[in-house]
């Protein structure tokens, strides 16, 4: 068995719960449970599904499952791009930009 630092959360979290109770509250399957106790590391839905279970910062699981850094949790600044904005609110940026 490789302990890995998602198996290392699930337990902190989790207060060391058996891993039937753990999959009943997050609504996993409990072969989940199993595959990562022998170090299988989560995919980003049921990382974020174990977080929500139980009251968790959604970025500190996706850390600790290893799919962002602690530095990339860390930022604050969200970059949106002309195609992720409607056509009102790409008209209102730049309507800002005029005035």
């Amino acid at each position: 068995m490789t302990t890995t630092r998602w198996w290392k959360y699930v337990l902190v979290v989790s207060d060391g719960a058996p891993g039937a109770e753990v999959a009943r509250r997050a609504e996993f399957d409990p072969s989940a449970i199993s595959r990562w106790r022998r170090g299988d590391r989560p995919d980003v839905a049921s990382a974020l599904k174990f977080a929500r279970a139980y009251g968790r910062n959604v970025l500190e699981a996706l850390v600790e499952a290893e799919v962002i850094t602690e530095t990339e949790a860390a930022l604050h600044d969200v970059q949106v791009g002309v195609d992720d904005l409607t056509i009102i609110e790409l008209l209102e940026a730049a309507l800002n930009r005029v005035r």
